[in-house]
């Protein structure tokens, strides 16, 4: 048993680079130098090109401070661009939907949040103060069905920052020079958040060989007694995995055909020498119109997993639980040597935990019914929708879920909502709706920029900090 799980295990050793998980590999903007593959080769490789100490283990003093750098700046900028194409060329087909213009809403959503989030996430650090967001995070480590979780978190600077700054650049409607002090906001708020949930000085699940371990032991060990041994090929097993796929079919519609509605952490390693994987299903999100489906079928706000495999068996070699709350391993197919699980429910985003409850995997056929149910009248109700509705309901999809679970734990929301416009779409990204269309930028351009890292261009060296953008041209 020890030498077939010392392939996963080897992982977790200084000196190894890890398997490659696909043969792409990365430029950026490192023109004249070898390109980077993913993985945790590809983390060291991009750790060692940076300019600062900001992406190895920070204190609690540097994550306190209010400003980053030039230079930390540009290190994040780099890191996440790499970061974001290791994440996306592991499902690289996912962007695009039969039903729902995906590529369109997205890149409208990259840019919105880039011009209006740094001010609703300034108010709230105001509020609060720097270390409430710290304590944000924090929370995660003692919760389930929480959407302050990896995917959330890092959608803060990777998308929010990154592929919207991109999007901006891309169709020349902004230089490298401008909104340096708005950057700094957004990427400051994630590291804060991430900081704190991690409690490890790291703020990736990729600085850290791909690992989530988040949750403190003894909360884990409050849950585990739930689970249920589940024999492959079983009745039980069988009910099991159904019931997880239709909850997360349900989960990726009602956040528009994207991984907000996931989120998986672990792998904790059981003493058995088994691991499991906690995961997330945000089924029905009450702030979206749209999910008065999810209502009329008393579907909850999340279903939670635990998820136990059996690594020798599988010859389990690397497990990845990377930055969108997304579970790879290698072999690929890890489903048929699922062992125990559970299921928990958490019935509103503010359920206190203490009123989670265990459902029995012999009781889910009825929660199955109504799972299935709802999904059917979200398909209906979405094929109903004009193009214009679909490409609106994705942006508030992006924009108003990648920060809603924060700024709801903050107390902000009703005061961005009120004080800010939150739901407000801005002008300008009203009038570049006609122009994502126009020579493939949507299709073609962004994609491009993105995957190939180039359009994530650098702060000049000599930008001061505080520089925003104080003409439009």
């Amino acid at each position: 048993m020890i030498d077939h799980m010392a392939g996963y295990l080897k992982r977790y050793e200084p000196d190894d680079n890890g398997l490659r998980f696909q043969d792409l590999v990365y430029q950026g903007n490192f023109k004249g130098m070898e390109p980077v593959p993913d993985g945790i080769l590809g983390d060291k490789i991009m750790r060692q090109r940076a300019k600062s100490k900001v992406l190895e283990k920070v204190s609690h003093q540097d994550v306190l401070r209010d400003n980053f750098t030039i230079d930390e700046l540009n290190d994040l900028n780099n890191y996440l661009a790499w970061n974001i194409w290791d994440v996306l060329v592991m499902r690289a087909t996912e962007g695009v939907s039969g039903m729902i213009p995906r590529q369109e809403y997205e890149i409208l959503a990259f840019m919105h949040e880039f011009y209006r989030w740094p001010e609703i996430l300034r108010m709230t650090n105001d509020e609060v103060g720097a270390q409430a967001i710290i304590d944000i995070g924090k929370s995660a480590r003692r919760e389930i069905g929480t959407k302050v979780n990896c995917v959330h978190d890092w959608c803060i600077g990777a998308v929010g920052f990154g592929m919207g700054r991109c999007g901006l650049l891309a169709l020349e409607v902004i230089k490298p020079q401008d909104f340096v002090e708005e950057s700094n906001i957004i990427l400051k708020f994630m590291q804060r958040v991430l900081w704190g949930k991690r409690q490890d000085g790291y703020i990736l699940n990729s600085q850290d060989r791909y690992r989530c371990l988040i949750h403190d032991q003894d909360f884990l060990d409050t849950l585990t007694p739930q689970l249920e041994e589940i024999e492959a090929g079983s009745e039980k097993h069988d009910a099991f995995v159904r019931f997880n796929a239709t909850a997360e079919l349900l989960a990726f519609l009602d956040h528009y055909d994207c991984r907000l509605g996931l989120g998986d952490t672990g792998p904790y390693p059981l003493p058995d020498g088994k691991v499991l994987i906690v995961r997330d299903l945000f089924c029905n999100e009450e702030v979206y119109h749209w999910s008065d489906v999810c209502d009329h079928e008393k579907v909850p706000h999340a279903y939670t997993m635990l998820v136990v495999l059996d690594a020798a068996k599988m010859g389990l070699e690397e497990i990845r639980v990377n930055d969108i709350s997304t579970t790879f391993t290698r072999p690929k197919n890890y489903i048929p040597y699922i062992t125990a699980g559970a299921v928990f429910v958490r019935e509103k985003w503010n359920t206190p935990m203490s009123e989670v409850y265990s459902v029995p995997i012999k009781d889910l056929a009825p929660r199955l019914h109504g799972v299935q149910q709802a999904t059917l009248k979200l398909y209906t109700k979405t094929s109903r929708m004009s193009r214009r509705q679909l490409i609106t309901n994705g942006m508030y999809d992006y924009y108003i879920e990648m920060i809603l679970p924060h700024l709801r734990l903050a107390g902000t929301y009703e005061k961005a909502c009120k004080e800010y416009d939150f739901w407000e779409i801005d002008h300008r990204i009203s009038d570049y709706y006609y122009d994502i269309t126009k020579r493939g930028f949507a299709q073609a351009t962004v994609p491009q920029k993105i995957f190939s890292g180039e359009g994530y261009l650098p702060f000049p060296d000599n930008v001061d900090p505080r520089r925003s953008k104080y003409f439009w041209d």
